[in-house]
Order: C-alpha cells, then sequence, then structure tokens
C-alpha cells in the first residue's frame, strides 16, 4: 500500500447485501482492472431483517427508552411482563425467568438464548456500549439461524447507560413492541484467478469486505480488503508455480455467510485447495501481529521459522478463528488467519471509532511483506510441505464454534 486513499475511499457503511457493500465491490473491481485482470462475481442470498421497529416503556410511569428491535426474532403489538435483570444466567436466576422479559449480560450468545428460553421467558433486553462513552450507538442485533431454532420471543437492544438506568429503576413490569419482517437480499463474492504451473494445487487468499452498523470499518476489514489487493499485484507480476485464488467476500459480518457460500458452491473442486490464507485486520499503529492456524500444527511451527529467518515479530496459535477462515477449515481446506491485533485502548472495531486515524502505511506494509514471504516459500516449494489433515482438536473447536456441538 503506497498511501491511505484506497482505504479511505472504502471508508463508509458496508452492511451486508445493501447498495453500499455493492458499491464497495465495484471499487475492489475497479483496482482488479487497474492491473490488467478481471475478477468473476459470485452472488449467493441471504436471509435479512427488514422494517424492525421497536419500543419500550416502564409499566408503571410509562417511561420510555430508545431500543432497537432484534431482527428475526419474535414479534409482539405489545408485551407487556414483569421485569427481572438476570446478572449472571446460573441455575439460580433461571429459576426466576419463568413469563418475564429478563436484561441480561453477555449479548445474544447461543447459550445465554437457550437458557432463557428454557426458562420460559416470554423476552429479552440486551445491551452495548461503554458506560465511558458520552454516546453509544445501540446495536441492530438479529436472531442468528441457530439460535431461532430454539424458538422465537420479541428482544430489543439498549445502551448500557440505558440499562443501567433501567436496573436503577427497578420497574416490576416493562411493555415491549417490536415489529418487523424476514426478507432476501443478494450479497457477493469477488474471485480473481491467476493460473500456476500447477494447475491442481490451489492457495487462495481471502478478506471480508463488508461491514457492520454504524461503522466505516476501516481497520475491519478495509485493511484486508486492500492487502489481498497487494498479493494480487505481485503475483499478478511474478507467476506463480501454483494457482492462486484471490478472494474478496461478502457478509463475513452476519456470520461468515460469504466464504461459507463460496465453500459450498466450488465444494466438488476444494480437494486441490492446499491452504487459505485469510486477512482479517491490518496496519494499526499500536499493536501486535498474529497468526491463528485452523490446521496441522506443523503449519504454525513454518510460520514461526520464518518470521525468525527473516526478523518479524508476530505471535502463532492454533485453533477457530472467528473469520473466514474458518469455513474453509470447515471444507476441509487449512486455514490461517494473519491479523494485527490493537494494543490494549487502541483501536476498535465495530463502531464509529473504527476510522483511518489509528493506520499506519509503515506498519501495513511490515505484515503485507511478511506474509507475501511466507506465501511464497509454499507456492514455489518442490513439493508442498503443508499436510492436509484436520487434527482431531480442530475438528471438535470447529464443531463448538459452529453450534454442531454445544458447550454449556
Amino acid at each position: 500500500m503506497e498511501n491511505l486513499d484506497l482505504l479511505t475511499a472504502l471508508g463508509f457503511e458496508r452492511i451486508a447485501g445493501s447498495k453500499e457493500e455493492v458499491k464497495a465491490r465495484h471499487i475492489i473491481q475497479e483496482e482488479v482492472e487497474k492491473l490488467g485482470l478481471s475478477a468473476t462475481v459470485e452472488p449467493f442470498e441471504i436471509a435479512f431483517p427488514a422494517d424492525v421497529q421497536a419500543t419500550l416503556t416502564v409499566g408503571e410511569t410509562n417511561q420510555s427508552f430508545q431500543v432497537t428491535g432484534v431482527g428475526m426474532a419474535g414479534v409482539t403489538d405489545g408485551l407487556e411482563a414483569p421485569f427481572i435483570y438476570a446478572d449472571d444466567l446460573d441455575a439460580i436466576h433461571v429459576t426466576q425467568l419463568k413469563d418475564k422479559i429478563v436484561l441480561f449480560n453477555g449479548g445474544l450468545r447461543y447459550v445465554n438464548y437457550k437458557k432463557i428460553i428454557e426458562a420460559g421467558a416470554v423476552g429479552f433486553i440486551t445491551f452495548n456500549g461503554s458506560v465511558y462513552d458520552e454516546t453509544v450507538e445501540i446495536e441492530e442485533r438479529y436472531l442468528r439461524p441457530k439460535l431461532q431454532e430454539l424458538g422465537k420471543i420479541p428482544g430489543v437492544t439498549m445502551s448500557i447507560n440505558d440499562a443501567e438506568a433501567l436496573v436503577r429503576l427497578n420497574p416490576k413490569t416493562v411493555n415491549l413492541t417490536v415489529t418487523g419482517k424476514e426478507i432476501t437480499r443478494t450479497s457477493h463474492n469477488l474471485v480473481v484467478t491467476i493460473p500456476g504451473e500447477i494447475r491442481e494445487e490451489v492457495i487462495c487468499f481471502s478478506a471480508h469486505y463488508d461491514s457492520v452498523r454504524h461503522s466505516k470499518g476501516i481497520y475491519d476489514n478495509a485493511t484486508g480488503v486492500v492487502a489481498v489487493l497487494d498479493f494480487l499485484k505481485h503475483f499478478s507480476q511474478n507467476k506463480p508455480k501454483r494457482t492462486l485464488k484471490f478472494i474478496w467476500c461478502g457478509t463475513e459480518e452476519r456470520g461468515l455467510l460469504g466464504s461459507a457460500a463460496y465453500v459450498k458452491a466450488h465444494e466438488e473442486e476444494l480437494k486441490y485447495y492446499k491452504l487459505n490464507i485469510n486477512i482479517d485486520m491490518l496496519g494499526v499503529v499500536l499493536g501486535n501481529d498474529i497468526a491463528c492456524v485452523t490446521g496441522d500444527e506443523s503449519i504454525k511451527h513454518a510460520i514461526d521459522f520464518v518470521a525468525k529467518e527473516v526478523g518479524f515479530g508476530l505471535k502463532t496459535s492454533d485453533g477457530v478463528y472467528p473469520s473466514d477462515s474458518t469455513s474453509f477449515a470447515d471444507g476441509g481446506v487449512p486455514a490461517i488467519t494473519f491479523a494485527r491485533s490493537a494494543a490494549p485502548g487502541g483501536a476498535a472495531i465495530h463502531s464509529k471509532k473504527d476510522v483511518i486515524d489509528f493506520i499506519s502505511v509503515e506498519a501495513f506494509n511490515r505484515s503485507v511483506d511478511f506474509i507475501i514471504t511466507f506465501a511464497t516459500r509454499l507456492i514455489e516449494a518442490n513439493t508442498f510441505p503443508i499436510p492436509q489433515t484436520m487434527p482431531k482438536k480442530i475438528l471438535e473447536e470447529l464443531d463448538k464454534y459452529l453450534l454442531r456441538t454445544i458447550e454449556e
């Protein structure tokens, strides 16, 4: 990356399946075309909450709070029920939730939602933000498919400051109104292929280009978008021994849907995919580089070896990383996510704070240069050195992350 211009151009809210996500895709396509290459657009359908409206009032005083409705959950024209704040969804608290509207900590995690459903709660309240923020933009949350399978009850999200105020009021009852519907949107993956001398061995690079509500998504993940463009530029000018795919995924922020759609659409050819290198957040001034391997432990050792050889500091780990690498690993392709984690108190994501101010061209280029060095070793290897087997530990972690097995 020569300067921050392209990151700045991508610095706008890019919600899954929106016209803004399409705009971002066009910007990426234009950059691909500048290299004299062409990209394939692969559309896929996503379920999306629409026209979600909600209110929350205190039963005794009719005092109202600003809320957003949880999409694709339950709807109600006006549900009044006893209020309870469950500060821990433990065995004691869950016995008190039946027929109540419950405010709870920890967000819409599967385990939390399962507990309130099984306890017989009739509605729920979540919150977001920091008590130290002067203003909090309330998140627009939705119920993911695995949670919908447990049952649908109406829910809202409010700011953490209002949640604190509500608990202080300790009302006997609250009243919820939530309306909305589910629609289908179209999102897109963008794919460029550089054929190698060895056509039947493929290494793919990936990054997602969507963002969340209220976020310009510079750090998460316009930086990944630009990194994959830099990889494309480098390897288009240096013919690779193995075939390379460059994939910009839509709708990562709503459950890795773009990469999952790609893996499903290309299931038959995945046997040729030797490795996925995924990029999710680079370039922060204050931070540290990491690599998370979802595959054989020897991959971690290979990264460490090259890093020590060239003098690039990073921390490696193995496991499931919450990004598009997970979809490829679940499809049987060993995967790595490279990232530069922000220092404590540093750059933030998933909020209005994700802006250009905290990104450094120098930090970005150091990471990109190392990833190119590492990838080149594999691309040009006489015999591909990475095992294609998935360790039992990794398979178990994938099952847990993707909610095929539930851990309380």
